[in-house]
């Protein structure tokens, strides 16, 4: 085998792991991660809400982001949780800040969200309720 062919099969195989890595980090937070699995039920919702109410490109970009944004900040704080817990089992505060910080991002990014996600789709929720009644 060429020298050109030996690292095109060696980039193949590096982009294949890290497929496979990024697959078995998703795996893992839902399995262990109840709150990711509850994030990701909830982008369904959102997505098939959007669907519903046809909303615009840019919507969706601003929704889609916004979930997109909630689940990275999920995947960190994992990783960083995990990482704490790789060093010590011990109470320790800084591990509590560290594991608190990363919940905090979380929480912060999930209440933006959701007032995005809510600025959104009421707007489509009222002429619904108004055509109905």
């Amino acid at each position: 085998m060429k020298k050109q062919e030996k690292q095109e099969v060696s980039l193949v195989r590096n982009v294949l792991n890290k497929c496979k890595y990024t697959m078995q980090g998703l795996s893992y937070c839902f399995q262990n991660e109840s709150s990711f699995l509850l994030e990701a039920i909830c982008a369904c919702l959102i997505i098939i809400m959007g669907i519903c109410f046809d909303i615009t490109f840019l919507e969706w970009v601003i929704s889609f982001g916004s979930l997109c944004l909630i689940s990275i900040i999920e995947l960190i704080n994992t990783a960083i949780e995990a990482t704490v817990d790789m060093f010590t089992q011990e109470y320790n505060e800084y591990a509590k800040i560290a594991k608190d910080c990363g919940s905090a991002a979380t929480g912060v990014m999930t209440v933006l969200a959701t007032i995005v996600n809510l600025i959104i789709f009421v707007p489509y929720f009222m002429k619904l309720f108004v055509d109905i009644f």
